[in-house]
């Protein structure tokens, strides 16, 4: 039983360890983000950096893409980096690492556990992850998200970078409730399919929070 539960632990942990095919890809993306950081003076020098990760629509590797650029980040600034899934009711990672039904995001946001109880480490050196908790999608559009700002200055302080795996990019979801306190974001689109229109409009939308949108991502290529 011993044997098998260790196994299954192994497994788990392959299932996450990002991908040596892309490793060159995401280590381009992570120095971009570092110089990024390190040149734009409006940043808080108090408190993690915040990067979020969103896409248009489903299935083009926005959580893919997320775990892999918080491993890149971790790796080349040697620094404490946090993944934040915040895409409720789909904790790609977490559900891979065990933690799927442990407090996260939700329960933080809600003061229902501490950052203690919702942070957890990763097979990764220097990341760490944060599911979303137990809140599904809808359920989560209720939650406090104000207590953000505070969090990402105080609690998550001692991480450089904060990682968000958002929600799809949609009116039904929060991802503009949590778009606004972070520092930039990053869109994944499929390569197969680029509605200009869509991306033009998701860039001033992200904007009018003042939020800039640091690039887009082509996956599925």
């Amino acid at each position: 039983m011993i044997e098998n539960n260790m196994q299954r632990k192994r497994t788990r942990h392959r299932s996450v360890v990002p991908s040596n095919s892309l490793r060159g890809h995401f280590f381009a993306l992570a120095r971009q983000i570092r110089r990024w950081s390190e040149t734009n003076t409006n940043l808080s020098v108090n408190g993690s950096i915040s990067i979020g990760v969103t896409s248009l629509e489903r299935g083009v590797g926005s959580s893919t893409v997320s775990f892999n650029l918080a491993c890149s980040l971790a790796t080349l600034c040697r620094s404490e980096t946090l993944l934040v899934e915040s895409d409720f009711g789909h904790a790609y990672v977490a559900k891979r690492l065990g933690h799927g039904k442990a407090p996260g995001l939700s329960e933080l946001l809600a003061g229902e556990a501490t950052e203690d109880e919702t942070v957890f480490p990763t097979p990764i050196t220097n990341v760490s992850i944060m599911g979303c908790g137990k809140k599904v999608e809808h359920e989560a559009l209720e939650l406090p998200f104000d207590r953000l700002e505070p969090m990402l200055k105080e609690t998550l302080a001692n991480y450089s970078y904060s990682v968000f795996d958002l929600p799809l990019a949609s009116d039904l979801t929060a991802c503009d409730s949590i778009v606004p306190y972070l520092d930039g974001v990053i869109l994944t689109v499929d390569s197969n399919y680029i509605d200009q229109r869509r991306v033009t409009r998701f860039k001033r939308q992200v904007e009018s929070y003042g939020v800039p949108v640091l690039g887009v991502v082509l996956n599925k290529s």
